[in-house]
């Protein structure tokens, strides 16, 4: 009892310590149930005549399966203007043989729309047989069993790096304050570090930096972080790319990045993507961090949200949650809006006690 009792503890411990997956509402939700009018047949041979007849009249939704024992899917009662009657007509109308079927048709209820997860697909079969392949990747990834204790060793790694960086140097706002940064998961490498400084320029939250650091990286940026006479992009680049991660403000060039920085883990999941990303990248450049992680110490406002997905980062990691601001879980889920042209990955809550305690000591401009 004792052995289980503390096994139990350890794995308490351990899922506290993993990130929590923001998800889009779809997938967290229960399908939404559609009442649909069913045919009853007579005897089970004719469930092949049935299936076979009614295929050219009234499709099957490609998510529900036709047969269930000897209950056959024909239409939402809703399309059918809910007259059984007018079902059985056009059948008729059509040849289909209503001999086949009890007088009655049943309704009952069916799940209106294809269930993404295991989950969603267990609670559509309590009423209706469903065609269902799960998406492993994203089974992992609701599942919070997506990274192996190495690899999360290696994003805590990153996210102490916001940490020290947003400890000394941030000064943001009520809305938004904290930390970026943001690393190239295909080589392990750190490109940027940022701390908020609205107190310099509005629009100075840490995000909005850090990737401007990006584009400094290479031969471009916004705003001069950082001087260099050398006015040759190509040789900027290459004396900026020997000076990684860059930094700004100047202050967090006090923080230490060892070379050994276990983030090898990282890339190590990466090398099988790699030329996949080539191809990806080829087709959708230019892009400032198409592919990129980015770990906020909070969750970020619009404008950092946006400036993210515009570059093209492929997943963010934030440790405290933004109520006031946040759109990526607290006021909104960014990343689930229909209609956009690109999508990352989210988690929150890595680190999260620790963020929370380092963003309640950053100076903000509204003190």
């Amino acid at each position: 009892m004792a052995t289980d009792q503390k096994k139990s503890k350890m794995e308490d411990s351990l899922a506290k310590k993993n990130p929590r997956p923001i998800l889009a509402e779809e997938l967290i939700r229960l399908p939404e149930l559609q009442k649909s009018f069913i045919g009853v047949l007579k005897e089970k041979k004719a469930i092949s005549k049935a299936i076979a007849g009614l295929g050219p009249i009234l499709p099957s939704p490609q998510h529900l399966k036709r047969c269930s024992g000897l209950r056959i899917y024909l239409a939402p009662v809703d399309k059918m203007n809910e007259s059984a009657e007018g079902l059985k007509k056009l059948l008729s109308d059509k040849g289909f043989d209503l001999t086949l079927f009890e007088d009655e048709l049943e309704i009952l209820e069916v799940v209106a729309t294809p269930p993404r997860t295991k989950s969603q697909m267990e609670y559509a079969s309590k009423f209706w047989p469903v065609n269902f392949h799960p998406d492993l990747n994203l089974e992992a990834l609701i599942s919070e069993s997506l990274f192996s204790d190495e690899q999360l060793a290696s994003l805590e790694f990153c996210m102490r790096l916001a940490i020290a960086a947003a400890k000394d140097s941030a000064i943001g706002s009520s809305e938004c304050n904290g930390s970026a940064v943001i690393v190239n998961p295909d080589d392990a490498t750190i490109l940027s570090i940022a701390a908020s400084s609205q107190d310099k320029h509005p629009m100075w939250h840490a995000s909005m930096l850090a990737v401007d650091l990006v584009a400094k990286v290479q031969g471009g940026g916004a705003w001069k972080l950082i001087q260099d006479s050398n006015s040759e992009t190509d040789t900027l680049k290459r004396k900026l790319g020997d000076s990684l991660p860059l930094r700004y403000p100047e202050s967090i060039f006090k923080i230490e990045v060892p070379k050994e920085n276990g983030l090898s883990f990282i890339a190590k999941d990466q090398k099988k993507k790699q030329e996949s990303r080539k191809e990806f990248d080829d087709k959708c450049a230019p892009y400032l961090c198409t592919g990129y992680w980015a770990f906020l110490l909070q969750e970020p406002c619009s404008l950092c949200a946006m400036a993210l997905l515009h570059s093209r980062v492929s997943r963010i990691f934030y440790g405290a949650t933004n109520p006031k601001t946040g759109i990526l879980g607290s006021r909104a889920t960014l990343h689930s809006v229909p209609g956009l042209n690109h999508r990352y990955q989210v988690w929150s809550e890595l680190l999260r006690d620790e963020c929370e305690e380092t963003l309640k000591a950053c100076r903000t401009i509204d003190d």
